[in-house]
C-alpha cells in the first residue's frame, strides 16, 4: 500500500493559473494510482484515464500560450509532446491488462513533478526576471499545427517512409469500395488523398501497411474535407496501431533531432 502523495508548497511556480492546474493533475494522478491499487472496476480507470489526458492536454495548452513569445517556448512545448507520449504509454499498458499501480506512483513523481521542478519552475523563473526575452522561432515542419493548437502532433508520410502509403477503403455509409493516400497521421486520425469523394460524418473502414511491416486496418470518421483531401477521426483506437503510433513519434523526433 503506498502512502498518498502531497503537494509541495516548493513546487508552486507562482503564477495562480498554473499552479492550481498543477494541483488538480496532482490530485487526479494520485486518484488513478489509489483506484488501481484498489483493484476498481476497468471502466472507473479507464475514466481517469479519460479525464485526466483531457485535463493535461488543456493545461499544456494554457502553459505553452503563456510561454510563447518567450525564449525556450519551443523547447518546453516539444517537452510537453514527450510526456503526453509517456502518458499514452502507461494507458496502454493498463489496456494490455499490466498492473499500473506501481507505475502511476511513479509517474506522478517521475514525470510530472519532475518536469515541474525541472523544466516549469527554471523556465517561469527566467521569464519572471526577464531572461526569458522574446526570440525568433525556428521553421516549424507543421506550421499549420501551431495555428490549430491540435491535440495530436501529425506525423507526415514523408517522416515515415520514402514510399507512397497507399489504402484500400470500405465506406460504410455508401457501401463503396475506394483506394487512398495517406497524406499524414496522429493518435487521433488521419488525412488522405482518395479517387472517390466522401461526405462529412461518413464512415470507414481503412486498410494499409505503413512502414516495413505494420498493417493497420482501423475505423474511422470524416470530419472534414478540401478537394479529394478527407480529415478522419480514429473510432476505437486498436492498441496495437496506438502502440504503433506512440513509438512512431519517438522514432521521428530522434531522426529529427
Amino acid at each position: 500500500m503506498h502512502t498518498a502523495r502531497k503537494w509541495r508548497d516548493e513546487l508552486n511556480i507562482g503564477i495562480g493559473l498554473i499552479d492550481n492546474q498543477h494541483k488538480i493533475i496532482f490530485d487526479l494522478i494520485n486518484d488513478l494510482g489509489n483506484a488501481s491499487e484498489a483493484m476498481a472496476d476497468k471502466k472507473v480507470i479507464d475514466t481517469l484515464f479519460d479525464v485526466i489526458e483531457n485535463y493535461v492536454f488543456r493545461h499544456f495548452e494554457a502553459e505553452e500560450e503563456l510561454i510563447a513569445p518567450h525564449a525556450g517556448a519551443l523547447e518546453h512545448t516539444l517537452e510537453h509532446y514527450t510526456l503526453f507520449k509517456e502518458f499514452k504509454k502507461l494507458r496502454l499498458s493498463f489496456r494490455n491488462r499490466i498492473s499500473v499501480d506501481n507505475a502511476v506512483h511513479g509517474f506522478l513523481e517521475q514525470w510530472f513533478v519532475q518536469h515541474i521542478s525541472q523544466s516549469d519552475k527554471p523556465l517561469f523563473a527566467r521569464i519572471a526576471q526577464g531572461g526569458g526575452t522574446p526570440t525568433e522561432r525556428g521553421v516549424d515542419e507543421y506550421p499549420q499545427e501551431q495555428q490549430e493548437r491540435r491535440r495530436h502532433k501529425r506525423i507526415h508520410q514523408k517522416k515515415i517512409t520514402d514510399n507512397t502509403i497507399l489504402a484500400s477503403c470500405y465506406n460504410a455509409s455508401t457501401l463503396r469500395n475506394s483506394q487512398a493516400t495517406l497524406m499524414d497521421i496522429s493518435l487521433g486520425g488521419i488525412r488522405f488523398e482518395s479517387d472517390k469523394p466522401h461526405q462529412r460524418g461518413d464512415l470507414l473502414v481503412i486498410q494499409c501497411t505503413i512502414g516495413r511491416s505494420f498493417k493497420m486496418k482501423e475505423k474511422v470518421r470524416i470530419v472534414n474535407s478540401h478537394d479529394q483531401a478527407y480529415g478522419a477521426e480514429f473510432i476505437g483506437l486498436s492498441p496495437a496501431t496506438e502502440k504503433f503510433l506512440v513509438e512512431l513519434y519517438g522514432a521521428v523526433n530522434i531522426r529529427n533531432f
